[in-house]
């Protein structure tokens, strides 16, 4: 059986094991519906998302290298600078003296890749408090929205930003 057909295949034994690790029931009436959607669903899925693959071979992008000592520790760091986060918008919401004052800045990235670019700018938006604006492509600038440019102000969201790129190119480039 060629790639091309293995595929579909894949895709529904998937999902159907997805539905019964999900469910955790084994009753015939739980196995059946999961059984017809999971049928469905990579059917639908199959022929709207990925019609090339039905009369041609598909162009696929290079795939993104990233190196594992660096992910090892990128990750942990990332969660630790979440967790910061959510604490301090959580104390800017429960705190009656803090007014937010919110406001845009704009950061200019040393990336040289666009989708590293990109991947930045949503880890930037996976962050509470902070949101991706903008992105300019053509000079590799971010434009971040965030909460509280009080206690934050723009050199510090700069810094903070310019960590977490540090970090990515070294994961990514």
């Amino acid at each position: 059986m060629s790639n091309l057909k293995r595929a579909p295949l894949a895709l529904f034994l998937s999902l159907f094991l997805f539905w019964i690790l999900f469910t955790g029931r084994l009753e015939w009436p739980s196995l059946a519906l999961g059984l017809a959607l999971s049928i469905i669903v990579s059917r639908v899925t199959w022929r709207i998302f990925l019609p090339s693959t039905h009369e041609a071979p598909v162009h696929v992008a290079p795939p993104l290298h990233f190196r594992l000592r660096e992910a090892a520790v990128f990750f942990p760091l990332y969660a630790w600078d979440i967790l910061k986060a959510t604490i301090e918008v959580a104390l800017l919401a429960i705190s009656p003296k803090i007014s937010p004052m919110p406001g845009i800045v704009k950061v200019e990235t040393r990336l040289k890749s666009k989708t590293t670019l990109v991947i930045l700018a949503n880890q930037i938006t996976l962050t509470p408090g902070t949101l991706t604006v903008d992105i300019d492509v053509t000079h590799h600038h971010l434009f971040v929205h965030s909460i509280n440019l009080r206690t934050l102000d723009e050199c510090t969201v700069c810094e903070e930003v310019g960590k977490l790129e540090n970090r990515l190119r070294r994961l990514m480039e």
